[in-house]
């Protein structure tokens, strides 16, 4: 995945717009000759690989360089000493040839290297990576992938950029047609903070809080971002406008994507989104418990002009309806925001679960909302439920 120093893109000062820098046909040869540099150098450490990268991208613009070789390392598989046994060994290294200081003569030092490690390169260089084989400089390429093409990097490339962009929004917003349950299921394990509302031409309109519009954890908010964008793509008539604030004060300038553009995912929609949570609660409750019966995804609840898509609907047999909705990251204005959407309705109850550890910023819980460490449990979960019918 693209860093902020590795994004490309194109600002238009007159209608204060942005947008992502994408690779043309052109530049097909210069990714070709750089996968080529990849698939020879097996076992090759990834410092000079990459300087060996670099030197085949020579004729594509200077700016994109960074980017292409760090995705080309994400395709790529590298090994190295792992755990403490190399430093430690190092640091022996290090040990035995201090009481000989300053130990100047390659000789010398042959016998002290030679008892840890086994051997002794009789190059300086080959000795230094020896010594370090576990910093990222000295990791060696075990295996890169034969079907990963230049169509592949470039659309990457492509996808990553938009990605990277995302990384400065303040808000993001989706309207979509189509896929609807894709989009909603992405929106929610991917634990964004986000409402839905009905779209004015049509389909439905979700509104994102950014990164750059969030109080701590940024950097991890935006990276769960640009995986919901990959998942995004994969989806059908959509369009998607962000705020994006380059640098704080700035005046926000307008990203605009849609499904038209063509941007890809090249593997199936992220699976690093934490479903478990939802499937070990399911699994533990069961079809009925206490007079409960639950529910999965089972409700699309109008609240006004809002909607509501929760991830559980508990019915008691008296009749009794409450909606459990499980949030990642959150602020105490985002939680008054989401229990103030069903005021306008009467039924289901909202139930708002959330874990402690992602909130951003501290505050007073009200009694709709249920805390929890890493799962949810029964113990805490029934008599919330119970509440509502008292």
């Amino acid at each position: 995945m693209l860093t902020r120093p590795q994004r490309v893109y194109h600002w238009d000062r007159r209608n204060s717009s942005i947008s992502s820098d994408r690779l043309a046909d052109e530049d097909r040869p210069h990714l070709e000759r750089a996968l080529a540099v990849y698939r020879a150098s097996l076992g090759e450490r990834l410092g000079r690989l990459r300087d060996a990268a670099r030197a085949a991208l020579e004729g594509l613009r200077p700016d994109r360089v960074e980017a292409v070789v760090q995705l080309l390392d994400d395709a790529a598989t590298y090994e190295w000493p792992r755990g403490r046994g190399q430093a430690e060994r190092r640091v022996g290294v290090f040990a035995r040839a201090a009481a000989r200081h300053p130990l100047l003569d390659p000789g010398d030092r042959a016998p002290i290297v030679t008892e840890v490690f086994g051997a002794c390169p009789p190059r300086d260089a080959d000795l230094a990576a020896l010594l370090y084989a576990d910093y990222p400089e000295f990791h060696r390429l075990r295996s890169f992938p034969d079907g990963y093409t230049a169509e592949d990097l470039r659309a990457d490339y492509d996808l990553g950029q938009a990605q990277a962009l995302l990384y400065s929004a303040l808000q993001v917003r989706v309207e979509a047609r189509g896929d609807f349950r894709h989009i909603v299921q992405y929106a929610r394990l991917s634990r964004l903070l986000h409402r839905i509302e009905p779209a004015p031409g049509g389909g439905y309109r979700f509104v994102f809080d950014g990164p750059n519009s969030i109080l701590r954890h940024t950097h991890v908010y935006g990276v769960d971002f640009a995986r919901f964008l990959a998942a995004l793509v994969q989806a059908r008539d959509w369009q998607l406008a962000a705020d994006i604030e380059l640098r704080k004060g700035w005046r926000p300038l307008t990203f605009a994507l849609s499904s038209d553009q063509g941007l890809r995912s090249r593997v199936p929609a992220p699976t690093l989104f934490d479903s478990t949570l939802e499937a070990a609660l399911a699994e533990k409750f069961g079809a009925e418990r206490e007079g409960w019966r639950l529910r999965r995804e089972a409700a699309v609840i109008e609240a006004g002009r809002n909607l509501l898509i929760p991830d559980f609907v508990f019915t008691h047999a008296d009749g009794t309806e409450v909606a459990l909705e499980i949030v990642g990251y959150w602020t105490p204005e985002y939680l008054a925001a989401k229990l103030g959407k069903l005021r306008s309705v009467k039924a289901p109850n909202l139930l708002v679960a959330v874990r402690r550890s992602l909130a951003l910023e501290a505050g007073a819980l009200p009694s709709a909302v249920l805390p929890f460490k890493s799962r949810i449990l029964l113990r805490d979960l029934l008599p919330r439920l119970e509440a509502f019918r008292r």
